[in-house]
């Protein structure tokens, strides 16, 4: 039997038929995956599976009452109907098989380290993930997007995940006339650039002033970032973990909306106004969270992959960046621009040590990189980044 793992969630795929003549076989098989990978959210994987009896969910009963709300994904209509019909969609999260769309032909509109985006007609273009990003995480960014539109914050109406051969994708609608806000600071010579940065540092505003918290379904970006830093554990010593740790727990609470890859390249420029896209990571938190990713693009604005993201060469990234700042603080003075940017550097070294958690799928060589970065940037002046974290408050932030 076979069986996969991602983060913390253990899938195990089902096929064939589950009746009385195999199903002790079938349960044994599970048992023994279970057993192995013990404390992990359970899914199984319904593509294969053809026919499902009575005795065959007695089974998957036992694992429910081990490991509380289990999923059952890519049901087929039929298995469908044997679960709805015998109640057991109110006992398990039961999802159909999804349809499949091809991409073949259709127009690349944008590159990110997790996704793609393609032009599918004039009114709908479709995200496709890359193939390590687990189903949950996808429904997760659709969920968090349609409760923060209802806070009161522009996003794109999503319609339907799909395939896409063996990925995950979204269908989403096309914002008529609108292309991403790192395209459009570039179009026409770059003659709007100040006036789509001014809104675009409103919308960042926008956020920051619009409270939510985890009752009405938002996670706590902080306690994100904490879970990257454990996920770190393996990559750094004890000290450096504690470092990671303590500089986290230094930001103060706040209950404003944070989208934590606030960028050019995730934002869309329509008709004089600014639509939030790529929902996957927002939550509440303290403002130091976006501006933290503002400034670890600014860090790395030399690298292509970057450069794709953002839609922005180099040069025009860090003007973009100091815009950003100069627009949403409402000064030019250059002392205070320099005092915010030495907070935001320290914590885009933050960032940047925690990485390889936010995009788990990247290789280990990247990740690699990645922690090289944090021992040569970070840890060696870790006194000097504790100091910008307790200026937080202080700054007015």
């Amino acid at each position: 039997m076979e069986f996969t793992i991602n983060d913390n969630r253990l899938t195990i795929y089902l096929a064939g038929r589950i009746d009385s003549n195999n199903v002790a076989e079938v349960e044994r098989d599970v048992q023994n995956i279970v057993k192995q990978n013990p404390d992990r959210d359970l899914t199984f994987d319904a593509d294969k599976l053809q026919y499902i009896s009575s005795a065959g969910l007695r089974f998957l009963l036992k694992f429910r009452k081990s490991h509380g709300k289990i999923t059952v994904e890519n049901v087929s209509k039929d298995v469908y109907d044997i679960f709805e019909m015998t109640g057991f969609t109110r006992l398990f999260d039961v999802q159909k098989k999804l349809r499949n769309v091809s991409i073949e032909g259709c127009e690349l509109v944008g590159t990110g380290l997790s996704s793609k985006v393609y032009r599918l007609d004039a009114d709908t273009v479709i995200k496709v993930y890359d193939i390590h990003v687990p189903y949950y995480k996808i429904t997760r960014e659709i969920d968090l997007a349609k409760k923060a539109f209802l806070a009161g914050i522009p996003t794109a109406i999503s319609y339907d995940i799909v395939r896409c051969g063996e990925n995950y994708g979204v269908v989403f609608e096309l914002i008529a006339n609108a292309m991403n806000v790192g395209n459009s600071l570039i179009a026409n010579d770059g003659a709007d650039f100040d006036t789509i940065m001014e809104k675009f540092a409103a919308m960042l505003k926008l956020m920051h002033n619009t409270e939510v918290d985890d009752a009405a379904g938002f996670p706590s970006i902080k306690g994100t970032w904490l879970d990257w830093a454990e996920g770190m554990k393996p990559y750094y010593t004890a000290e450096e973990f504690n470092q990671l740790e303590k500089m986290i727990l230094t930001v103060p609470d706040r209950k404003t909306i944070v989208h934590c890859d606030f960028h050019s390249g995730n934002t869309m420029y329509q008709s004089g106004e600014i639509v939030v896209i790529d929902m996957a990571d927002v939550g509440y938190a303290h403002p130091i969270f976006d501006f933290a990713a503002g400034a670890f693009h600014a860090l790395m604005s030399g690298q292509a992959n970057v450069q794709r993201a953002l839609s922005l060469s180099t040069a025009n990234i860090l003007r973009y960046w100091d815009a950003l700042l100069i627009h949403y603080f409402e000064t030019t003075e250059e002392t205070r621009l320099n005092e915010l940017k030495d907070i935001f550097k320290a914590f885009a070294y933050l960032r940047g040590a925690l990485f390889p958690m936010k995009h788990v799928q990247i290789p280990d060589d990247l990740k690699k990189f990645y922690v090289a970065n944090a021992r040569r940037d970070l840890f060696p002046q870790i006194d000097w980044a504790m100091r910008q974290a307790e200026r937080l408050t202080a700054i007015g932030l």
